[in-house]
């Protein structure tokens, strides 16, 4: 009987040193797993889910993920009909981000750069708004190349780094986010 409750004592420390091991070994795996997963890949993975982004010096959009691409995310802003575009190397910080992901692409979209959605916007000849490091424009995008676009201004009435109507560079290490209205 003294020798039937050792061994049941020895199965249960077995048993329960197993258990250790093997969720020991799980979440390494699982922060092995979740070393390999971009920004992108956690935005993806927020499809249609209300964010808050974080674009640096005190600006933020507030919206709904439309899409992700590689280099680009599209928000549906709070406002409603306004769209904005900002490329991923702005994003500073993301508020309501959940842990779930989705590597991959699957979005219609998703294989345009930047500038491939620069050119729909500019077909389109859609009005937007351009927030940049030096200041805000209000036009549309008359061309895209390479690392710049063209936007031909608009005349707003208010303040802004180039009032009236002009033909603007922007490079596009300088856009922050752009709105289509």
């Amino acid at each position: 009987m003294r020798f039937e409750r050792i061994f049941e004592d020895l199965e249960g420390r077995f048993a329960h040193h197993e258990q250790q091991e093997m969720r020991a070994v799980s979440e390494d795996l699982t922060r092995a797993e979740r070393a390999q997963l971009t920004l992108v890949d956690r935005l993806r993975g927020a499809s249609a889910a209300r964010l808050i982004v974080h674009l640096g010096a005190g600006m933020r959009i507030q919206g709904d993920v439309e899409d992700v691409a590689a280099d680009w995310l599209l928000l549906r802003e709070s406002a409603g009909s306004t769209l904005a575009l900002v490329p991923i190397e702005r994003i500073a910080a993301v508020e309501g981000l959940a842990s779930r992901a989705r590597p991959g692409d699957d979005s219609p979209l998703g294989t345009l750069g930047l500038g491939g959605v620069l050119r729909r916007i500019a077909r389109d000849r859609a009005s937007v708004r351009i927030e940049t490091t030096i200041g805000a424009l209000t036009g549309r995008i008359a061309a895209v190349g390479a690392d710049s676009l063209d936007v031909q201004t608009l005349p707003t009435g208010e303040a802004s780094a180039v009032p009236g109507s002009t033909r603007i560079t922007v490079s596009m290490d300088a856009l922050v986010v752009l709105r289509i209205r």
